[in-house]
């Protein structure tokens, strides 16, 4: 999935900064919503895929270069 991470009042040129906090904003909400799939007792069976997927948002700051768009791993099923 790709989000575009700019902002209507944005500068011309935003600095590198904000683009990583934007990021890493949008990676902390997706991490949040997934927090449900390390449960124990997990229903589904998924939980090493869903753990895959957590740590490549996770590694995502130190592989994305910084700018107006970020595509995110895609979860699992």
């Amino acid at each position: 999935m790709i989000y575009d991470l700019r902002q209507p009042l944005d500068p011309d040129p935003v600095p590198s900064e904000w683009w990583l906090e934007r990021m890493r904003l949008r990676r902390n909400a997706l991490l949040a919503a997934a927090d449900y799939t390390q449960l124990v007792d997990d229903p589904t069976g998924t939980a090493v895929q869903w753990a895959d997927y957590r740590a490549e948002l996770r590694d995502a700051p130190s592989t994305w270069e910084p700018g107006p768009d970020w595509s995110a791993p895609e979860p699992p099923g």
